[in-house]
């Protein structure tokens, strides 16, 4: 039973629906601007943007890449869409990552100026950076990718609403018992992938140490070039 859980946990929280996900954070979860700028929260994005951005950042870095993997197992490139095999990483990584700098290229170059927020294009950024170095990292060690992309959505939401103010009375830090929660969450993933044995500890904490500190860096200081 406890296995199942595990292997559920690993699937509802696949990597390939971290950016994703994390675009909703930044979208759904109310806060108040720092600033008399009502867009400087995402909350308050129009809905035809967020719309907008959902649909591309969906296709860029969920469908396309998915259907890109599905392509590689049937045709026998991949034996598993975890990617358990430190060897079979080096094509998928390349694919993801293209399609990852397509996502930013859109955001930081073709979006409207008066809605680029640094807090999602830095994120779209950090998101290419932490891929990019994992992948790169991939041809020593087999990084948890898990860990990379479920801390990196850990440091989105530390860092972002540290420069929000809250929106709810007696509420000291925006969204903290969202937080809270899904630190619990972050750390029952990356327990199922030790429970799994499909990495060791180091390449876990690799992936959280990765995942959070480059999202996080680029999130809360509007990183990105």
């Amino acid at each position: 039973m406890i296995e199942s859980f595990f292997k559920s946990l690993s699937y509802i929280f696949h990597p390939l629906l971290m950016p994703i996900l994390g675009l909703y954070f930044l979208f759904e979860l109310e806060t108040i601007p720092n600033s008399l700028y009502k867009f400087d929260a995402l909350y308050y994005f129009p809905d035809v943007a967020k719309i907008r951005l959902y649909i591309v950042i969906g296709v860029l870095t969920f469908a396309a890449p998915l259907l890109s993997l599905l392509i590689m197992y049937w045709n026998g490139l991949i034996t598993s869409l975890h990617l358990e095999k430190r060897e079979e990483r080096v094509y998928p990584f390349f694919i993801v990552s293209f399609y990852y700098l397509l996502a930013y290229i859109f955001v930081a170059y073709q979006w409207p100026q008066e809605l680029k927020h640094s807090a999602f294009v830095g994120f779209l950024f950090g998101m290419l950076l932490v891929f990019v170095i994992t992948f790169l990292l991939n041809f020593w060690v087999k990084i948890s990718v898990h860990a990379v992309a479920i801390f990196g959505v850990l440091g989105l939401l530390i860092g972002y609403n540290q420069t929000q103010l809250t929106a709810f009375e007696g509420e000291s830090i925006p969204n903290l018992m969202f937080i809270l929660l899904f630190s619990i969450i972050s750390g029952l993933v990356v327990t199922a992938r030790l429970y799994l044995k499909a990495h060791s500890l180091k390449e876990v904490l690799i992936g959280m140490l990765i995942g959070f500190a480059g999202i996080y860096t680029c999130v809360k200081f509007g990183i990105y070039i």
